[in-house]
């Protein structure tokens, strides 16, 4: 947790460092190169047709209305968390939780498009930084900021590629699941 609140430190610094006005002109006022911008813009736009080409994706195949008709809802939070801790580990435990866990790493299957969404966001945040390309310290802001995005995306797909070895080394119907 220590590392979560350094990275929100480090973010509010260099906000705090990029709103401060200096001889009575802010620094958002500084215009970046032309072909810098024309760059981030088709970038933004590239970013911003992926989410919604995902999102779009997600709702006709059902994903985002299987996702909230889960049953997984039913249970806590730390619940949720232990399972998909023994769905990336493989471990079983006693035959009873096989068809929750089933549940569990079909769900962590389905929920491999959220990668895609995070990817997109990662191109918007670098079509943003380069419209905006005024000093280091915004590219360095925005740069984290994507950081932190391609991480959410990748823990994402590894997951959902963890779940679906777990569903090929323990093929099992989910009867009785979450009961």
């Amino acid at each position: 947790m220590l590392s979560v609140g350094l990275v929100f430190g480090v973010l509010g610094f260099l906000l705090a460092r990029q709103l401060a006005v200096r001889d009575g002109s802010s620094r958002w006022e500084a215009r970046a190169p032309e072909v810098a911008q024309f760059v981030g813009v088709v970038v933004v736009v590239l970013g911003a047709l992926i989410e919604v080409g995902a999102i779009v994706w997600a709702v006709r195949w059902g994903r985002i209305r299987a996702g909230r008709e889960s049953p997984m809802w039913a249970l806590g939070m730390r619940k949720r968390s232990r399972l998909v801790k023994r769905v990336r580990r493989g471990d079983i435990g006693s035959d009873d939780d096989l068809p929750t866990l089933t549940v569990v790493a079909r769900q962590m299957v389905a929920g491999g498009w959220w990668a895609v969404l995070a990817a997109g966001l990662v191109l918007v945040n670098l079509g943003q930084a380069l419209i905006r390309v005024t000093s280091i310290g915004f590219v360095v802001l925005f740069g984290l900021v994507a950081a932190l995005f391609a991480l959410a995306a990748w823990q994402v797909h590894r997951d959902a590629r963890r779940a679906a070895t777990f569903l090929r080394q323990h093929p099992a119907e989910p009867h009785g699941a979450l009961r």
